[in-house]
């Protein structure tokens, strides 16, 4: 009777027999379901005692005989590698029963002696009925060496505390695995790294640093043209064989650097001497300059007073102008016979001088002071206060030109490039573009377009003194095109902090208009009061809305076109219709719009009185 799995035969046609239900050919029917039962009750139960494997006495293959309390054997091949110490045993004897434990140690010689630490209890001279050990397992740390596959191991199964030290060499891990995180900081040092494998690529920027460049290894090859300043080189550390030859110019030499000692004796010729050049007495040796060199003073000999007096005599003006005090602020001025000294107005009044207020005077310099007192220039010669041209130049502030102005939120880092689409334009480097739509109102105000990056303001718009009460008149705009804005800011504040807003100033459309005669001149003409105005084509008359009462008869025929007449809300007349009501006909598709009485409804509805004939006229006459 087979009622547990291990019973069953690996010869399918020898299994005829299920917990005592007859499975045999020609079986009972009911037997089918009972033996699916039992199937199931047995399966069960070898799930839940899933962790013996009966390796022993119970099988015919293997003998398991008493050795000791603690021991016994199992003849057959060598079988240490299933009965190895760790595993867990369940072995059931006459005396002590079923008792558990834990294989100490195994050995074979003839056959395999299995040493187990048990639970409790012990063994004696007894027979031995079944031997179980413990089953291969997840849940079972006693596993059979070369018995683990890569199949048995759960994913991530394997933790560091498995893994022995030293264990893990090169053959182990895989190509391209090693990452930074892998290194212990400070852990790659100098034999790590293979000779020529440090690239520039390698080096952060700044990080080679002094001590690490070898005594003299920078040569002329890995210094950049242009690259040594003067804060390169060591004071005192250029001497003469450093300069080219001929390489110290004029430009090169400071102001009032060359001294005596720097200049050669008898270095100085005559050529080096400007010829403007004065020579003072303090710059003529004593001496040094003899009478040939003195050859202007012709005729001056030895006795050079002597000489002198004979060249101009005394006269009497000359002892008039010795004898005259020289006192502060007058002048010397003639009185027709003599030289006498005179004060500042009477000096004016005897050269015929007035002030400047009663002179006129070209070219009047003033160094250092003002003209004050000036009144408003009337003329456009006048001169003009700077309050009168500083009150001008707000008033021209008043009114600023823009090329284009935003409609929308602009990214001012990149929005206000040349090429760029602002309202439909495409901007150009320096164009002034008005900025009024910032979701961050500090953001708004007048800046310049530039070549690339970031938007400028404008620089003689950039406070808000010179934005405050502004207008800005753009010129080109699918949307903006030639409107006033209005910089409604107070004049408080600063910019890139103050709310700047700009509001459009839109002119009023409130007026009379004259109203005068239209006439029909013909030949392509018409009147407007009594001018007449030629029409190269239609002459259109685009009107919002006249009032009845203002509407005079348009006598002339086919001058209207309708092409469609919507009469939805029109009211009705408030009476019967008689024969004598007018109403419009179409006399075909494209044809002549013409009005008509009801009688000629009535005489057409009479001529043709049958019933389909009336239905289309009195269906013609409503839709009409």
């Amino acid at each position: 009777m087979t009622t547990n799995i291990k019973d069953y035969s690996t010869t399918q046609a020898s299994n005829t027999s299920l917990n005592s239900i007859d499975v045999n050919e020609g079986m009972l029917p009911s037997n089918l379901n009972n033996a699916i039962r039992a199937l199931m009750k047995n399966t069960r139960d070898w799930f839940n005692d899933s962790q013996w494997i009966e390796y022993g006495d119970g099988d015919a293959s293997y003998t398991a005989a008493y050795a000791s309390g603690t021991s016994f054997t199992i003849n057959g091949s060598d079988v240490t590698s299933v009965y190895h110490a760790g595993r867990r045993i369940k072995l059931t004897a006459s005396t002590p029963g079923t008792i558990f434990g834990t294989i100490a140690s195994s050995s074979f010689s003839t056959n395999t002696t299995v040493n187990v630490t048990w639970d409790s209890g012990t063994l004696s001279n007894e027979t031995i009925s079944n031997v179980y050990i413990g089953a291969l397992s997840k849940t079972n740390s006693s596993i059979p060496t070369e018995i683990i596959g890569t199949t048995n191991i759960a994913s991530g199964a394997v933790t560091t505390a498995k893994i022995a030290a030293d264990a893990v060499d090169g053959t182990k891990i895989a190509d391209d695995s090693i990452n930074s995180e892998h290194y212990v900081d400070g852990s790659i040092d100098t034999a790590h790294i293979a000779d020529a494998q440090i690239t520039t690529a390698k080096i952060t920027d700044a990080n080679v640093t002094t001590a690490k460049i070898a005594a003299d290894a920078v040569d002329g090859t890995k210094i950049a043209d242009d690259s040594i300043n003067s804060e390169h080189y060591v004071d005192g550390s250029i001497d003469t064989a450093h300069i080219a030859d001929s390489q110290v110019t004029t430009a090169k030499i400071a102001d009032s650097a060359i001294t005596s000692a720097k200049i050669n004796d008898g270095a100085i010729v005559n050529a080096d001497i400007n010829a403007s050049a004065a020579i003072a007495a303090t710059k003529i040796h004593d001496g040094t300059i003899s009478n040939t060199e003195f050859g202007y003073l012709n005729g001056v000999s030895s006795n050079i007073q002597t000489q002198l007096d004979a060249k101009q005599a005394s006269d009497a003006q000359l002892t008039d102008i010795a004898g005259l005090t020289p006192t502060d602020s007058n002048f010397i001025v003639g009185d027709g016979s003599n030289f006498v000294t005179e004060s500042g107005a009477t000096a004016r009044t005897s050269l015929g001088l007035g002030t400047i207020a009663t002179q006129a005077a070209n070219n009047v310099s003033i160094s250092g002071g003002s003209v004050t007192g000036l009144g408003s220039p009337s003329s456009s010669s006048d001169a003009a206060t700077k309050n009168y041209v500083d009150e001008a130049v707000a008033g021209l502030r008043t009114r600023i030109i823009a090329e284009v102005a935003t409609t929308a939120n602009v990214n001012l880092s990149n929005g206000l490039e040349a090429g760029d689409s602002i309202d439909g334009v495409t901007l150009v480097a320096g164009d002034r573009v008005l900025v009024k739509d910032q979701s961050t109102g500090s953001e708004n105000g007048l800046y310049l377009a530039v070549s690339s990056g970031a938007a400028s303001r404008d620089p003689e718009h950039d406070s808000i003194a010179e934005l405050s009460g502004g207008l800005v008149v753009v010129n080109q705009g699918s949307t903006n095109d030639n409107k006033i804005f209005l910089c409604t800011t107070d004049n408080t504040g600063s910019v890139g902090s103050t709310t700047i807003t700009y509001t459009q100033v839109t002119p009023s459309n409130t007026g009379t208009v004259t109203s005068v005669g239209v006439a029909d001149s013909g030949a392509g003409e018409f009147t407007v009061g009594s001018t007449p105005v030629t029409s190269s084509g239609n002459i259109t008359l685009a009107i919002n809305s006249i009032a009845d009462s203002k509407l005079g008869t348009i006598s002339t025929a086919n001058k209207v076109s309708v092409s469609a007449l919507n009469i939805d809300g029109a009211t009705d007349i408030g009476a019967d219709l008689t024969t004598s009501d007018l109403i419009v006909v179409d006399d075909g598709a494209g044809g002549t719009n013409r009005k008509a009485a009801l009688s000629r409804i009535v005489t057409f509805v009479d001529a043709n009185s049958s019933a389909a004939s009336a239905g289309f006229a009195v269906a013609m006459a409503i839709a009409l």
